[in-house]
Formats: structure tokens, sequence, C-alpha cells
């Protein structure tokens, strides 16, 4: 089963899943690369950022498994971790982990990017941006 969740804002740790992803390691591996999504200071306007609130679907984990299920049916790809936090963050805090192990780095950041990709697509996973002059729902490609 792949490794995901959906999770608030202070229950993971991130040392602590990189820890895990290791002693699970499988497979010919040499590399591991890590991706953290951040809540910006500014908006794409210009604005002063004061929290992302973000919320989910039921349906969010069941999709986030099908995505890790994906790329690790490439055999160059050992495993995939995806955990995403659904809360308000304020700017700084992190929103979302994906680490992958494979065979070689080229390998491990392509599926970085693929796994995101389909993430911003796929998965329901909505986020609120409240800034000084109000408050509005952020649409994929914005």
């Amino acid at each position: 089963m792949a490794d995901v969740g959906i999770h608030r804002k202070g229950e993971l740790d991130l040392p602590k899943l990189l820890e895990e992803f290791r002693q699970d390691l499988r497979g010919n591996v040499g590399a591991i690369g890590c991706f953290i999504g951040v809540v910006r200071h500014v908006s794409k306007d210009g604005e002063e950022v004061k929290r992302l609130h973000y919320e989910c679907s039921e349906d969010a984990v069941k999709k986030l498994e099908q995505i890790a299920r994906d790329v690790e049916k490439d055999p160059k790809i050992s495993r995939v971790m995806i955990h995403h936090i659904i809360d308000d963050l304020t700017p700084g805090d992190d929103a979302i982990y994906v680490i992958v192990g494979g065979r070689h780095r080229s390998d491990v950041f392509s599926a970085l990017q693929k796994i995101m990709n389909r993430i911003k697509t796929e998965v329901p996973i909505w986020k609120k941006e409240v800034t000084e002059s109000g408050e509005y729902w952020v649409h994929e490609g914005e």
C-alpha cells in the first residue's frame, strides 16, 4: 500500500518521515529526492499573504494513493511517499512533503515533477488565500 496521508498542522515531522522512508527502501536506489511545498509570503498579485486555508474531500487520500502506486510502477522508482497538510497555514509553513527513491537523480527529479503536477490537477484539495484585501479560492494555474 502506498505511503500517503492527509494531516493537520503539527502532526508531521519531516526528519521522521525521511527516516521511515530510508528504512523501507527496496531495489536499486541511488537517489532520494524530497519536495517540500511551502506557503509563500506574497500572493501572485504582490499582496502579503496572511494565511492559506486548505480543505479536501474524502477522496483525497485515495487519489494520492493512486498517484503513488502509478509512479511506483516505473522500474526506476522504488518508493513514493506523499503527505499533505490540511489546515490553516501561515507563510513559511510546510504544506506538502513528497519523497521519492529511485535509481538515479534524473529519475527522482522527473518523478517529483510528475507527482506534483498530478496532485495539482487530480487530487481534490483546495486552498483559500487570505490577504489584507480579502480572501479567495486559488485555482490551478494561478
